[in-house]
C-alpha cells in the first residue's frame, strides 16, 4: 500500500499522491492528499480552516460559536492575536475564512517533512486502518494525525510486518464462563486496602472532601505520587500543591480519588509475563486514551474531566484480567487476530464468548467502582447500547485516537473502526482530532512519569 511520486491509476494532488490500495481483497483509492493534508478521495476539499492554521489578519466569512450555541466573533471580524487565543480556549477547531483556498490554508500537517518518511508513514498507517472506512472524512483526519505523527517522530518508520504468514496457533482448551472468572480471587488477587477504603468513601453519602483526603494522606507513596501529578504541567498550575487536603480544594476530591484509583491499578497489575503484554506499552496506551478523553470531554464542557481521565485509563481492564486469569488463551488470540487480520476483540467474542470491554464493566462493579466508571468501561465498544451514550462514546473515539498515535498497545495491532454514529453522537468537527491528538505528546509523557512506568 505505497505511496507513491506518480503510480498509474492514481490520484494526484498537490506534492503527494496516494496509489490505490488493497484493502480486504478489494482496490479502492484510499484517500487524496491536497497540498499534505489527507481528504476522501472524490470528495469536495473542506472548505474549513483548522484553527491551528489560522494568521492574523484574515477575515471570517462565517459567525464563530462555542459548543453551547453563544457567539464568540462575528462573520466579517479580522482575526487577531487575541482571537487565536479565546478560539483555543473555547475549544473551537474549524473556522469559515474570506478569501483563502483551504487547500493553501491546510499546508502545516505534513509540510518541510522527508518525502521517504511520508511516504513510509502513509503506507504503514493505511495498513493499519484496514478496519476502517478510509474514505470517511474524520477517518481520513486519523490517517493524517498518524502520518504527521510517524513522519516527525526520530525513530525508522518501519512497515507493518505481513502477520499472515504467520502459522495457525493450537486452539486451546474451553476457556471458563464469564461467572467463573470473576469468583477467581485466587489468581485475580486481591486489590490494596487503600483501594477499598477510596470506594467505601466515595460510596457513602456522609463522606466529606477532608475524609477522602484523609484516605489518600494515609498512604505516603501514593499521595507522593498524586502531588507529583498536581503539580505538573498536566494542570498547569501556577503555584506549587504540597498537600493532599489543597489539592482536594483545587482540583476536587471526586477528581483526585479517581486519580488515585487509577494509581492503585497500575500497581495491582505489575508482574504479567512479557510474552503476553508489555506493561509499560499496555499502560502508555492506556495513559493515552485517558488523555485524549479528558480533551474530547473537555471541548465538550463536560464537568469533572478526570474521571474521563480515568475512565479511559482503565478501558481495557478486562483485557488484563483476561490475561492474567487465561495466559494460553490469550496467546491464542493475539496470534489469530495478527494472522487473520481482525480485531483481539472480535478474538475474544469468538473464544471466550464475551469481550474484554464487558468483563471489565463487571470487575469495576464487583469492586463497587462508581457506576459511571463501570458504565464508561463497559460501553466503550458499544456506546449506543446503553445509558450515557456521549460519556461512552468520547472513551471511544479517545481509545482509537490512541491507537491512531500509536501510543503502546493493548494487544491491537489495527486501529479500531470509527463508526459514524458514535462520531456523530460527539457532535465535533473533523478538525477536532488534530487539535487533539496535538495537545496529547506532552501531556501523555508526563502522566507516564507519574504513573512511573519506566520504572
Amino acid at each position: 500500500m505505497p505511496l507513491l511520486p506518480q503510480p498509474a491509476g492514481s490520484v494526484t494532488t498537490g506534492r503527494y499522491t496516494f496509489a490505490a490500495a488493497q484493502v480486504h481483497a478489494q482496490t479502492l483509492t484510499v484517500c487524496i492528499v491536497c497540498n499534505n493534508t489527507l481528504y476522501p478521495a472524490g470528495s469536495a476539499v473542506m472548505s474549513r480552516v483548522n484553527v491551528s492554521l489560522l494568521q492574523s489578519g484574515m477575515i471570517l466569512s462565517e459567525d464563530v460559536t462555542d459548543s453551547n450555541g453563544r457567539k464568540l466573533l462575528c462573520a466579517g471580524d479580522a482575526i487577531t492575536e487575541k482571537h487565536l487565543r479565546i478560539l483555543k480556549i473555547w475549544g473551537v477547531a474549524e473556522v469559515d475564512v474570506e478569501g483563502i483556498e483551504p487547500a493553501d490554508a491546510a499546508r502545516s500537517a505534513l509540510d518541510g517533512l522527508d518525502p521517504l518518511r511520508v511516504e513510509a508513514a502513509a503506507a504503514r498507517a493505511t495498513a493499519r486502518f484496514a478496519l476502517n472506512d478510509l474514505q470517511y472524512e474524520p477517518v481520513c483526519m486519523l490517517m493524517q494525525c498518524s502520518v504527521a505523527a510517524l513522519a516527525k517522530g526520530a525513530d525508522p518508520v518501519a512497515p507493518l510486518p505481513d502477520y499472515s504468514v504467520l502459522p495457525a496457533a493450537p486452539m486451546p482448551s474451553a476457556p471458563p464462563a464469564l461467572a467463573d472468572m470473576l469468583r477467581d480471587d485466587t489468581r485475580l488477587g486481591s486489590l490494596p486496602p487503600v483501594f477499598h477504603r477510596l470506594v467505601d468513601v466515595v460510596n457513602d453519602p456522609r463522606s466529606s472532601a477532608t475524609d477522602m483526603a484523609e484516605v489518600i494522606a494515609n498512604d505516603t507513596d501514593l499521595s507522593a505520587r498524586l502531588l507529583r501529578l498536581v503539580n505538573s504541567t498536566f494542570y498547569g498550575l501556577r503555584a506549587k500543591v504540597d498537600t493532599i487536603t489543597r489539592a482536594v480544594t483545587i482540583i476536587g476530591s471526586n477528581q483526585l480519588v479517581s486519580l488515585a484509583m487509577g494509581a492503585v491499578m497500575t500497581t495491582f497489575f505489575k508482574g504479567l509475563p512479557n510474552s503476553i503484554v508489555d506493561m509499560r506499552s499496555f499502560w502508555e496506551h492506556s495513559v493515552a486514551c485517558g488523555v485524549a478523553a479528558r480533551l474530547l470531554a473537555s471541548l465538550h464542557r463536560m464537568p469533572n474531566t478526570e474521571r474521563f481521565f480515568v475512565a479511559g485509563l482503565l478501558h481495557d481492564i478486562g483485557r488484563l484480567a483476561v490475561y492474567r486469569l487465561l495466559p494460553e488463551h490469550s496467546l491464542y488470540m493475539l496470534t489469530e487476530s495478527r494472522r487473520r487480520g481482525i480485531s483481539m476483540r472480535a478474538m475474544e467474542r469468538e473464544v471466550l464468548g464475551f469481550s474484554h470491554d464487558r468483563l471489565g464493566g463487571r470487575l469495576l462493579k464487583e469492586w463497587r467502582c462508581p457506576v459511571s466508571l463501570e458504565r464508561n468501561v463497559a460501553l466503550h465498544h458499544t456506546p449506543g447500547s446503553g445509558h450515557g451514550g456521549l460519556e461512552s462514546a468520547i472513551i471511544n473515539v479517545a481509545d482509537i485516537l490512541a491507537h491512531t498515535l500509536e501510543f503502546g498497545t493493548s494487544g491491537e495491532v489495527l486501529v479500531p473502526r470509527l463508526e459514524q454514529a458514535v462520531w456523530d453522537a460527539l457532535a465535533l468537527p473533523a478538525g477536532t482530532l488534530e487539535q487533539a491528538a496535538a495537545q496529547m505528546d506532552y501531556q501523555v509523557h508526563e502522566i507516564i512519569r507519574f504513573f512511573e512506568l519506566d520504572e
